[in-house]
């Protein structure tokens, strides 16, 4: 009984794990994202200001 208690905190605790790496992720890869799409549209504004 008392294995089984210590299984399922062990499931819980790496599937908190996984959530957690996922958010960190998933937080990188949009500001990395929100990043390029604000240079792109910088680098747009620039040319239209030089012609």
């Amino acid at each position: 009984m008392e294995n089984q208690a210590m299984q399922k905190v062990q499931i819980l605790s790496e599937f908190s794990q996984q959530t957690v790496y996922l958010m960190g992720s998933a937080f990188v890869l949009g500001s990395m994202f929100t990043l390029f799409i604000l240079l792109i549209l910088d680098w747009i504004r620039r040319d239209k200001n030089e012609k």
